[in-house]
């Protein structure tokens, strides 16, 4: 009987739809910053579908041995044959081709799954402007210098926001990038197209100078303002990627407080030259290196991200401060 079994007939037996991928309802993203920031810089999902295979490769494991024993019961009742003669056929003959069927029919959408449930975040776009540091000692034409730089960046013809942008200049004292802030997920910031956008238009904007090397900054809001600028991925970043953070490691403010910020992304291409690379995409860069060598257990000299480091310890000798044993990176009090 073995023998007279064909593939065909196994197919008719499998059922229409398997999932071999089980997202709970409270699996996401959230605290994958570095994978989701990777993401919007590539304008991809692979690096997403990458730790979708690593991290859900057992549970992957496990649905298809589940559906090949089922397939292995059901032939052995549906051709009246013994168990042992059933699993040759399932786990033997034809195994490969069952499995490779079972993926074709795999329906389940982890990554976008994943997606879902992951939190929107406050996105900053750098302007390409930096303000040098020392606000407090400036004059005041050196001020209204300042200012008229923010006010041609961002398109501002009027006096309307002065006293916003005055303060927060003064308030910024350690100066750092002028970027513009909005609220929203990471999937609507990927399309994963041949052509990526071309402008985008900002209402409203929540507008910041912030310094991510020491922490500092101060923001304010333009309510009623409406610019566009032309668009630049590599300038485009999770505020929260970064570990001294303007948002919540700086300011301890809720991901949604720009939310009044609206932002539009365009493939039509609008007068006025495009931004100067943002020298935060360096930085970015580097800090994803770091998260990789840490993924595959090591650490990096250098690094001072000290959530990068294991075992870290403290020395009390002078210099007094924190110490990796693996690599060396010193943080002294």
């Amino acid at each position: 009987m073995k023998n007279e079994i064909e593939l065909k007939q196994l197919w008719e037996l499998l059922p229409a739809y398997v999932c071999l991928y089980s997202v709970g309802y409270n699996e996401n993203l959230n605290m994958e910053t570095d994978l989701l920031q990777s993401c919007v810089t590539d304008n991809s999902l692979d690096r997403i579908y990458e730790y979708v295979d690593d991290a859900y490769m057992d549970c992957e494991a496990g649905a298809l041995l589940e559906y090949m024993e089922e397939l292995e019961e059901t032939v052995s009742r549906r051709f009246e044959i013994g168990e042992d003669e059933a699993r040759r056929l399932v786990f033997e003959r034809y195994e490969d081709e069952i499995r490779n069927r079972l993926y074709e029919k795999d329906g389940g959408l982890p990554v976008e799954e994943l997606l879902a449930n992951t939190q929107s975040f406050s996105i900053f776009m750098d302007t390409g402007l930096e303000i040098v540091d020392g606000s407090w000692r400036w004059t005041r034409s050196e001020q209204t210098l300042w200012m008229d730089k923010i006010k041609r960046k961002l398109n501002i013809t009027g006096n309307q926001w002065d006293d916003n942008i005055r303060e927060m200049l003064l308030q910024a004292s350690y100066g750092g990038r002028l970027v513009v802030y909005f609220y929203g997920s990471v999937k609507s910031l990927i399309h994963e197209n041949e052509k990526d956008w071309k402008s985008v238009s900002f209402t409203s904007p929540a507008i910041a100078v912030i310094n991510t090397g020491n922490g500092s900054g101060s923001h304010t809001h333009l309510m009623g303002h409406s610019f566009s600028m032309p668009f630049r991925r590599e300038n485009l970043f999770i505020d929260k990627y970064f570990k001294y953070n303007y948002v919540s490691a700086v300011c301890g403010m809720y991901q949604d407080w720009c939310e009044a910020s609206k932002a539009v992304f365009s493939f039509d291409k609008i007068p006025g030259k495009k931004s100067a690379a943002s020298s935060l995409a360096a930085q970015a860069l580097q800090d994803r290196k770091y998260a990789e060598i840490y993924r595959k257990g090591k650490c990096s000299w250098g690094d001072m991200d000290i959530t990068r480091h294991r075992d870290v310890y403290y020395r009390n000798d002078f210099p007094c401060g924190n110490k990796c044993p693996h690599c060396g990176t010193f943080w002294i009090d």
